[in-house]
């Protein structure tokens, strides 16, 4: 069944990343914009058949840096947030991640990518706001997932998330699923993922957790005035193992 791996991260956008709760995603984008991007994805979320793209890593931590460039200087204006990340999971992860999220997950491989287009001002108003809710317009995320039988299927999920923040800090995140499209079993665990996540907060505690921890802490060891020279090589070494047990699997 359903993979929720990333959708307590993150869609936030992608959203998502949010590394999104469990995600190892590095998605960065503080909220993980990627949250709601990349929890999008995690409800979607898949390569042994999906080799990760050369391009993956890079452009999601420019994403990254960009948006805590953002939360750190705290400008009243500036360009947007544009970034296009794309995201592969193999089959051992996804499936750790599902059973520790009682969301067993039955296909294999999966990848999702995602466009984002958030505002700079938006981004500022919602982390010095007492009070505010940060609406994503519609977001459309296109993943394919590879069956059982190593057959390729696409799933495009289409959702317009929010974040209701105090203080600068997350406090409920809905993914707000407004269309799915692909193969029906999909489609089924997509919708059943979106109804605890938004109707009984299942996700909710890790995800505004995930977005917090990255906002407040993450942007400023990664990108800060004084930011570790080590820290980075972090993702590289989690890469490494992830890889490491995608191979044994």
């Amino acid at each position: 069944m359903l993979e929720h791996q990333q959708m307590r991260a993150y869609f936030l956008p992608y959203f998502t990343p949010f590394k999104g709760a469990n995600s190892g995603i590095r998605c960065g984008l503080g909220w993980r914009v990627c949250a709601a991007g990349t929890a999008l994805v995690w409800l979607t979320a898949s390569a042994a058949a999906f080799d990760v793209l050369p391009d993956e890593r890079a452009s999601r931590e420019q994403c990254e840096r960009r948006f805590c460039q953002i939360v750190l200087g705290r400008a009243s204006s500036g360009p947007p947030l544009s970034c296009e990340m794309t995201k592969t999971w193999d089959r051992v992860k996804l499936k750790k991640n599902g059973e520790a999220n009682s969301l067993p997950w039955g296909f294999g491989d999966a990848r999702c990518k995602v466009s984002l287009n958030i505002p700079h001002a938006e981004i500022v108003k919602a982390l010095e706001k007492p009070k505010h809710t940060f609406q994503f317009e519609r977001q459309t995320i296109d993943c394919k997932i590879e069956g059982s039988d190593k057959t390729v299927s696409d799933l495009q999920v289409v959702a317009a998330p929010k974040i209701k923040l105090k203080n600068g800090k997350a406090d409920k995140v809905y993914f707000k699923i407004k269309d799915v499209n692909g193969d029906s079993s999909l489609k089924t665990l997509v919708w059943t993922a979106a109804k605890l996540a938004d109707s009984l907060g299942f996700f909710n505690s890790g995800a505004t957790k995930e977005i917090n921890k990255f906002i407040h802490k993450t942007c400023e060891e990664r990108y800060g005035a004084n930011a570790k020279a080590g820290e980075k090589d972090k993702g590289d070494k989690k890469d490494r193992k992830d890889k490491s047990e995608k191979n044994k699997g």
